[in-house]
């Protein structure tokens, strides 16, 4: 890469990852060259991961869910038994890929041992997987593009999210909402403070949102841009 930015008489400006796999990579890289990006020291050198998002969200006082992290079934089982129904999904994912929602603690069981038996055949580094308190409500995506710390929402959607052909989670659509709504309002200003919580300071966010009858709750945040991961 060096001698080919060398020959077209080019230099390094920016690493920018084009899915999901490649945000901790390209946000490390860049840190490493000096380069316009987001901080990696102090425990962000994965931002990607699901419970550390939750776990920041929580720190900066915004509304964030329960959860409890393991690599074996016997340290989550007390809390999957209160939470039931609730959620089942590896720490690194997107597009509702691997996420179950369990409604019986024998299902909770299966779908845990089953990811992680999954996530070691692949050679996972650190595989655990996460259970959630299962947040009820209409989702939403929130766009974001951030630069030097500014940060500008380019759009709210709200999913079209329903059960088919055995999936729990099947994207039918996403219908646009406009700006000026009072409900896309509380979101935008909820994401923000999930983006700042997160230190991202450059770059692309699509970040989703669970308005629950408590109000904007994230569900993750994508630290790219919108499209598939």
């Amino acid at each position: 890469i060096e001698e080919a930015a060398a020959k077209a008489n080019a230099t390094w400006e920016h690493i920018i990852a084009g899915g999901e796999s490649g945000v901790k990579i390209a946000e490390n890289l860049g840190c490493m060259r000096g380069m316009r990006g987001n901080p990696t020291a102090g425990g962000f050198e994965n931002r990607r991961d699901k419970k550390f998002q939750q776990e920041k969200v929580a720190e900066a006082g915004l509304r964030s869910v329960r959860q409890l992290q393991a690599d074996t079934w016997p340290e989550v089982k007390g809390f999957c038994e209160a939470e039931l129904p609730l959620i089942i999904k590896p720490v690194e994912s997107c597009g509702s890929d691997g996420v179950k929602l369990c409604k019986t603690i024998e299902e909770a069981e299966e779908h845990f041992n089953l990811l992680m038996t999954g996530q070691r055949k692949l050679g996972a580094q650190g595989a655990a997987v996460l259970c959630q308190e299962f947040l009820q409500g209409k989702e939403y995506v929130v766009d974001f593009v951030t630069r030097d710390g500014e940060h500008k929402c380019t759009f709210v959607w709200v999913y079209d999210k329903r059960e088919a052909n055995g999936g729990q989670f099947v994207y039918f659509g996403m219908i646009p909402v406009p700006t000026d709504d009072p409900v896309a309002g509380v979101l935008i200003e909820y994401t923000k403070g999930c983006i700042e919580a997160l230190k991202i300071r450059n770059g692309a966010t699509h970040n989703e949102i669970m308005m629950t009858k408590d109000g904007p709750c994230l569900v993750e945040v994508n630290c790219r841009a919108h499209g598939h991961g």
